[in-house]
Formats: structure tokens, sequence, C-alpha cells
């Protein structure tokens, strides 16, 4: 029997966060997303094919590059232990935290400190962020939403702070290596074979315990 013993569940989620963030990190404009039904001449560049283009891309044209949180916080939400927060639950505050992040990206953007102009696609903001701004603006002072998206912000780290924290994926990580370093160091220098005693000696050995 392994040392290290393999978890579907694990494997199953792990592998499709990293699809996730595969069909994120390879996303291009030209791909088709929801927003753009055009398919390119030239095939789909995403590595993970069309779903992938769809899903990764259009995350990505919503809620721009906060949405790479998305892999992590699915995986966590679904494997976190001890379990604190549900899945329901533990997918709403995810999306919650990017949408919140996406706004204050579109307020950093607006400030003007960044030439949007020579951004990339890939750091360009979403629309949800855009939108949001937008109607804080024309809706009520810009100051005062902000100041209510901080403590929506606080108040969805501190519920997700079991989730975001990245110390369990580090102690497994660190478990993990420990015990593929036993493994090896019990292949290369096996322990010595037990001694068999022959049938005289343990003989001697339940005579001396009865004395």
């Amino acid at each position: 029997m392994s040392a290290i013993k393999l978890r579907i569940d694990y494997l199953f989620f792990g592998g499709i966060g990293l699809v996730l963030l595969l069909s994120m990190l390879t996303a291009d404009f030209l791909d088709p997303t929801v927003f753009n039904q055009l398919y390119p001449s030239e095939g789909i560049r995403n590595w993970t094919g069309l779903v992938g283009a769809l899903i990764g891309g259009s995350l990505l044209e919503i809620f721009g590059p906060s949405a790479l949180l998305l892999p992590w916080l699915f995986v966590r939400t679904a494997l976190h232990q001890p379990r604190q927060v549900s899945g329901l639950a533990g997918t709403y505050y995810a999306f919650v935290l990017v949408f919140l992040l996406s706004i204050i990206h579109e307020v950093v953007l607006l400030s003007g400190n960044i030439k949007t102009v020579e951004l990339e696609f890939f750091w360009q903001n979403g629309y949800a962020g855009r939108l949001a701004v937008n109607w804080l603006e024309h809706s009520i002072d810009l100051t005062l939403g902000l100041s209510a998206l901080a403590v929506m912000l606080i108040f969805s780290i501190v519920r997700m702070i079991q989730v975001l924290s990245p110390l369990p994926f580090i102690y497994g990580v660190f478990k993990v290596g420990q015990k593929l370093l036993s493994l090896l160091a019990s292949k290369i220098n096996p322990p010595p074979p037990a001694e068999i005693l022959s049938n005289d000696t343990i003989a001697k050995l339940q005579g001396n315990s009865h004395v």
C-alpha cells in the first residue's frame, strides 16, 4: 500500500481549478466569448479549446484580472477542512470578492496613474467593474460608495479567511514532500531484515520467562 493516499475529490476539483486557471492565462481577445461570437479564421488560441475560451475569456471580460482568484477560491471552497463555509456560501463570497476587486481595479485605472492604452488585453478591467463605478458616480457619492465597498470587502475577507489562507495548502505540500522523501529514503537505504529466531532460541526464551 502506497504511503501517499490520493483522494478522488482532490484530483477532481484540483484538475478543474487547474483547467480553469489555464483557460484564463491563455485567453486571447480574438477567441470567441459570450460577448464575442466571432470564430477566428486561424483557430482558437486558448490551450483549453472552445469551452475554455468561452469560460476563461468571458470571466476575464466580466471581472478583469481579479477573475484569476476564482480557480483558487473554487478549489479551496470545495476542499477546505475543517469546513466552516458551505459550498453555496463559499461560491457567493468568492464572486463578491472578485467583483469588489474588479471595482477597485477600475478606480485605480480611472485615477490616471496607469496608462490604460498601454495595457494588454489580459490587464484590461472587466465590464462589471466599469458598470459598477459608473453607477456609483451617477447614483450616489463615489467616496461614500467606496467606503461601503471597503466595509463589504473586509467582511467578505473575514468570512472567507479559512478559504483564502494559503497555510493549509503549504502544509499539505510540505507533508506530501516529507512522505516522498521518507519513501525515497526507504528505497535507497531499506531497513535491515528482522532476525528470525530458531526454535531452540524461542524455547530458551520461554523457559527464562517462566523463571
